[in-house]
């Protein structure tokens, strides 16, 4: 597949369309002047936490705010940087694919070109393996021509989503130093820019001299904070599920006898399927937080849908759709608890096929309680950060399952006076990624890799691009840079190489 990374390809007519829309660019990122106003200098988002960071991360721990400033403004503290010497700056997809990844590369590509032609892009073929093979390809007019405003990551690729042991981090470096890069972008979401972090201050700490940018690009929407009001991608998965819910939910109201419920990607937050919910208005939605807020069992949750479904029924309405967070399964106490349980025998080299045998009294009823194919799941390796692979773990079909005995349960009891319940499942969140991208994320993301040359330009190291006042036209937006350990502390893994 390498051989097809870069190459120019042809499109859809919709997508030749979607690849006229040209991005724009605020005030402050016009021109061939960098003008950056550095704040004072940051601390940690929990004063509790601040002896360990500090001894974690001494030299990029503090560092200030950074704030881009259009031509016209007064601001006598500001650095103003006329002079751009021909840098080399390397990009890597190293997060799950997200709509808009693509104009990140392109912003940055644009903005090289623009300080001076001499400039350099290499992206990383194969995510961070590429990046440790030092596989690259020189990004070019020609190789972008085909990839604007497009989904998926199909231009670079992605493989593995870590920099994290020491082997990886050594072959990062090595790779930055042979091929002399001033700046290494990073695209991705929470995992990669914790990721960035800590590479940032590896760098610093072997005096390398290439500069690591994060980039908030993610559909799971869970990198935001006072900084980073919205991630790349977001917007648009939500419009894309929430057009198929929508169809389901005419479906539903067309053959009124199915009940659909539908898992939505997200991780182990519910942002993606909170959104949905108010776009689309399914029937229920069962959001992740509240569930473990307020200690529901899977039994509670059950009960909740079984009330509902009687009580439709009592209006003659036999249909509805319901929506399931995929982090749903890590947010239910008991079924956390037992995949905890599971996840540490896995560790300990215990079989996946006597697992059952080893669970504590408690689990190992619950384990049986569980339908064959929901055990069969729930014993999967985890994942690198050491949570469960939620994509693959079918919580609605467990949910449906569980519903369906219920109101069979009922109906043979005479509690239940409607039609027999029939239940039809859906797992929504790979039709979003690689779907072309809406004009919000083409625009974010174009700026974003803009704002990425100007870090690099301010000679910062272990920043994240930021753009705020995003519910204003783009001649509004504001511009800048936030160290990644500001506010994202909570975000990194204090497991040191």
């Amino acid at each position: 597949m390498d051989s097809d990374f870069g190459i120019p390809r042809e499109l859809s007519p919709l997508q030749q369309l979607r690849s006229q829309y040209h991005p724009e660019l605020p005030p402050c990122l016009q021109g061939t002047t960098v003008r950056v106003e550095l704040g004072d200098g940051t601390t940690v988002a929990k004063a509790g936490d601040a002896h360990i960071i500090a001894r974690a991360f001494p030299h990029t721990l503090g560092q200030p705010l950074a704030h881009f400033l259009r031509a016209t403004a007064k601001v006598p503290d500001a650095q103003i940087i006329t002079e751009h010497p021909a840098k080399r700056v390397g990009i890597v997809f190293s997060g799950r694919q997200a709509p808009g990844g693509h104009n990140v590369v392109w912003g940055l590509y644009e903005a090289l070109k623009v300080h001076n032609a001499k400039n350099t892009l290499l992206g990383f073929l194969g995510g961070s393996e590429g990046l440790f093979a030092q596989k690259t390809l020189e990004i070019t007019d020609d190789v972008l021509q085909t990839y604007k405003n497009q989904g998926g990551y199909d231009m670079l690729g992605r493989t593995k989503d870590q920099i994290r042991t020491t082997e990886q981090v050594n072959a990062a470096l090595k790779a930055c130093t042979d091929l002399k890069l001033d700046g290494l972008v990073i695209i991705g979401g929470v995992t990669s820019n914790t990721d960035a972090a800590h590479l940032a201050e590896f760098f610093a700490e072997a005096k390398c001299p290439t500069k690591v940018v994060g980039v908030p690009v993610t559909i799971n929407g869970d990198l935001k904070n006072q900084f980073v009001e919205a991630n790349v991608g977001f917007d648009t998965t939500c419009k894309v599920n929430s057009q198929l819910i929508s169809n389901i939910c005419t479906d539903a109201l067309s053959a009124e006898k199915y009940y659909y419920f539908v898992r939505l990607m997200g991780r182990k937050h519910s942002h993606v399927a909170l959104e949905c919910t108010l776009q689309s208005h399914p029937n229920m939605v069962i959001l992740g937080e509240e569930v473990t807020a307020s200690k529901l069992t899977i039994f509670d949750i059950i009960k909740q849908i079984c009330d509902a479904v009687q009580a439709r029924a009592e209006q003659d309405k036999n249909h509805g759709v319901i929506l399931i967070p995929e982090g749903l399964v890590e947010s239910i106490p008991e079924l956390y608890a037992l995949l905890k349980e599971i996840h540490g025998l896995l560790k300990e080299g215990v079989q996946a096929d006597n697992i059952s045998t080893q669970l504590s009294p408690w689990s190992s009823a619950l384990f049986e309680f569980l339908p064959p194919f929901i055990k069969k799941q729930l014993l999967l390796h985890p994942e690198s950060d050491d949570s469960a692979q939620l994509s693959q773990i079918e919580t609605e079909k467990l949910l449906a399952y569980l519903v369906e005995t219920e109101m069979n349960k009922r109906l043979k009891e005479g509690t239940y006076k409607g039609k027999k319940f029939n239940a039809i499942c859906h797992f929504f969140g790979y039709q979003a990624r690689g779907s072309l991208p809406s004009n919000f994320d083409c625009d974010y993301a174009y700026v974003l890799g803009h704002v990425c040359y100007h870090i690099l330009a301010a000679g910062l190291n272990g920043y994240m691009a930021t753009v705020t006042n995003l519910k204003s036209p783009v001649n509004k937006w504001k511009c800048g840079a936030a160290p990644i350990l500001v506010e994202f502390c909570r975000l990194i893994r204090l497991k040191f190489v």
